[in-house]
């Protein structure tokens, strides 16, 4: 039954274990919704802090709850109510000061510095006349909380190192000496004042403004350290009686502060997280508002400039590149904003010499340290070369996204840098504009693919369905064409029959195109056996090995270990890659003697695809839009009337790709084709046999 002395305390219990439970109830809520908000600087994420000082309040109401409840005789009951009485403030100290004593193995400071305020309390209160062995664990827990203390103070901390320091120097010096002269009970109210003082400081610290619960919070816990004067004080006098009161008023006064504390962030969270959402949607209607379909597909440098400047104006990063996968595997920079050109050029250069598969390896094997979402902070060092002029410019990471097909095929990047506020980190609505963002430059690009391939083929069926109808109509006329002039030919005389064949050879050759487009009409699936592409591409170096040397082309070959089959007519495909090589040393021709002529054949599995690339660094096409349209040749006349790469385009369609030609840049073209892989699980065929060009 607790004592007259004892009964003011229960109001003050019933106020500190209501807001226990207030505490336990927002930390319970907090647990529901993410983090909105960073934490002060240096102290942990918001739930664990509140956990934190949920457990000292804990500590706290069961020190009042011992004393309500007398039973101070009890050594047990008396080393509960002291050890409480150290663990409350300590839990509110470790709660803004996250550091940790050792790594190996991994010790917080709290633990470190706990373990002697619970020893020492706990063997003074089973034995209040200790003997010498007693005597000396007491010394040496206070000396090794002592050791702890300045040791902690020495960590980049919120207060400044010196102040930290000579609090920790002037309670710890008391207390040794305290111990020294067998003074215990004045040690254990020296300590807890020293916690709740040092605590008081690091709030004032870490919420640096002037709120009612900040006042409450730094104001209560330095009243509440306030026990150290009762040391002078004779036991049961009025003064003392007074005193312990207002402290333990004091309690109440600054869990009410905490309390407004919890609502106050929660208030500025919200706030924050309206600011951020709002942020969110201007960004994301400026970035509506570009309409990405006027954006030039030509291969241009500077296309994306426009919305590399928009991204730079509407986000968080003040550089902004975006770079566009080449038909050659590699990367250039098709937009910049707020870089300089320096850094433009050393960028520039950095992607044109970075192929796909080394992107991909480094995805595959690096750990990046930040990821949100599909943006990823990449390690730019495993891409450069030694004395990079990126290292120079200290330009050694950066924010980067993907730009993808729906299928997952990688058509570009985005790279960020030069973000502002970069101690505030990066959330989800700081991102999620710019995923929306690169979405639709990929949409955007293969659209506008898929329109390019739309219109070649509409045009080639418009083609089909006039040859259709002409080529019974020349047909008849031919046949009677070429027979008389076979006629001519066998009867006639010499000057007769001269004119005879070249009468019959212009007819051949005009059965010959007619022939060819009749190819527009009608897809043919007849002939087609899982084949391994690989096999063809080593035909078509032996096949045309005489020009390319008469020439002087150098051909390189790039074909992986592993590449799927190809479902496809073998001749026919012969036929294609055979009519893409001699056109690609046909060009290599008329480049200057004096530089190299190289002709690079590449394989690439990507997906469920195989896709084929021809890149030469000769002059490039005049036109490669129109590289397919039947009959556009540059060409000089009688060199060839303009059908072999508009047969390659029907070929290949009819196997269900697609072929694309473009130039390269500063020089050179590339002709890609992407056949679908093979997963019928036939045996694979020969491929062995003639080719001719188209």
């Amino acid at each position: 039954m607790a004592g007259s002395t004892e009964l003011y305390r229960i109001p003050t219990l019933i106020l500190l274990t209501a807001l226990v439970a207030v505490f336990g109830a927002l930390w319970l809520e907090s647990g529901r919704y993410p983090e909105r908000g960073p934490a002060p600087q240096n102290s942990p994420p918001a739930r664990r802090r509140q956990l934190l000082w949920l457990v000292g309040w804990m500590f706290a109401a069961i020190q009042m709850e011992m004393q309500v409840a007398g039973s101070s005789g009890s050594g047990l009951w008396q080393a509960v109510e002291r050890s409480a009485m150290q663990m409350a403030p300590l839990m509110f100290l470790g709660s803004l000061a996250p550091q940790y004593f050792s790594r190996k193995p991994r010790i917080h400071y709290v633990v470190a510095f706990g373990t002697p305020l619970i020893v020492f309390p706990s063997m003074l209160s089973f034995n209040p006349n200790p003997g010498p062995v007693a005597q000396g664990i007491l010394l040496a827990c206070a000396f090794w909380a002592a050791f702890v203390a300045a040791r902690w103070s020495l960590y980049r901390n919120l207060i400044p190192e010196w102040l930290s320091l000579s609090v920790v120097a002037a309670v710890g010096s008391a207390c040794l000496w305290l111990t020294w002269n067998h003074q215990y009970v004045a040690v254990l109210a020296l300590v807890h004042s020293g916690v709740l003082l040092m605590t008081a400081l690091l709030f004032a610290a870490a919420f640096r403004r002037l709120t009612a619960g900040v006042i409450f919070t730094a104001g209560g816990l330095a009243l509440w350290s306030l026990p150290v004067l009762l040391a002078p004080l004779a036991p049961g006098s009025e003064a003392t009686t007074l005193l312990v009161r207002i402290i333990n008023l004091t309690k109440v006064i600054t869990a009410v502060g905490m309390v407004v504390l919890v609502l106050e962030d929660e208030i500025a969270s919200n706030r924050a997280a309206q600011d951020r959402d709002r942020r969110a949607r201007q960004e994301m209607e400026k970035y509506t508002e570009v309409y990405l379909e006027d954006i030039p597909f030509e291969e241009e440098s500077g296309q994306y400039d426009p919305l590399c400047a928009t991204i730079a104006s509407a986000s968080r990063f003040r550089q902004t590149a975006i770079f566009v996968r080449t038909p050659d595997g590699r990367f250039r920079l098709a937009g910049r904003a707020g870089l300089d050109g320096a850094l433009e050029g050393a960028l520039d250069a950095l992607a044109r010499r970075t192929s796909e598969e080394r992107v991909q390896e480094i995805a595959a094997g690096q750990h990046f340290p930040q990821q949100i979402g599909h943006l990823v902070l990449m390690d730019l060092r495993p891409l450069m070369e030694p004395g990079d002029e990126l290292l120079q410019m200290n330009f050694r990471q950066g924010h980067v996204m993907g730009i993808r097909t729906r299928e997952g095929r990688l058509l570009g990047a985005l790279l960020l840098a030069g973000l502002s506020n970069p101690e505030d980190p990066l959330l989800t609505e700081d991102v999620l504009p710019l995923e929306f963002l690169v979405a639709r430059i990929g949409a955007a690009r293969e659209h506008q693919t898929l329109l390019r391939q739309l219109l070649q083929a509409e045009r080639l069926a418009g083609l089909g369905q006039l040859a259709g109808g002409v080529a019974h109509e020349l047909n008849n006329p031919l046949t009677v064409v070429t027979g008389y002039a076979e006629l001519m030919a066998e009867d006639g005389d010499a000057a007769a029959r001269d004119q005879a064949l070249v009468i019959l050879n212009e007819a051949r050759r005009m059965k010959q195109i007619i022939e060819s487009l009749m190819r527009f009409r009608k897809a043919s699936s007849t002939g087609k056996v899982p084949l391994a592409a690989e096999l063809l591409l080593r035909d078509i170096e032996k096949l045309a090995r005489h020009e390319l040397e008469s020439a002087g082309v150098e051909l390189e070959l790039r074909i992986p270990r592993e590449v799927p089959r190809v479902k496809a007519d073998g001749e026919q495909m012969r036929q294609v890659f055979l009519q893409i090589t001699k056109n690609a040393i046909a060009s290599l021709q008329e480049a200057p003697t004096d530089a190299p002529r190289r002709l690079r054949i590449e394989i690439a599995s990507i997906g469920n695809r195989v896709q084929l690339t021809f890149a030469d660094n000769g002059p490039g096409f005049v036109e490669p839009a129109r590289v397919f349209d039947p009959f556009f040749t540059t060409r000089q006349p009688g060199e060839g009337v303009g059908l072999g790469l508009s047969v390659c385009y029907s070929i290949v369609r009819e196997h269900g790709g697609t072929i694309t030609a473009q130039n390269l840049r500063p020089h050179g073209a590339a002709v890609v084709i992407d056949l679908p892989a093979d997963s019928s699980g036939q045996p694979e065929e020969s491929v062995s046999g003639e080719a001719r060009a188209v």
